[in-house]
């Protein structure tokens, strides 16, 4: 991911057809339909489905899965 992640942010994930996802592109802002497009065409290779989305809840990578999810968004003190 390019920036830093806020409940502002907007992630576009392809999903193959084995169920693997992928963040294809990230937008620090509600991205326009044209760009949306945009990234959807390049990233054509073997993606089944797209979508568009904001985190609403982000943990670590590193970590022995007890994280406590950072949640993001109106009402979450962020």
């Amino acid at each position: 991911m390019s920036k830093q992640l806020s409940y502002k942010t907007h992630i576009l994930i392809g999903v193959r057809s084995n169920d693997a996802m992928t963040v294809i592109a990230d937008w620090p802002h509600l991205p326009k339909q044209a760009e949306v497009q945009g990234k959807i065409k390049e990233a054509r290779d073997g993606y089944l489905t797209f979508a568009l989305c904001t985190p609403t809840s982000i943990l670590p990578a590193s970590g022995n899965g007890n994280a406590v999810p950072k949640r993001y968004g109106p009402g979450r003190g962020v």
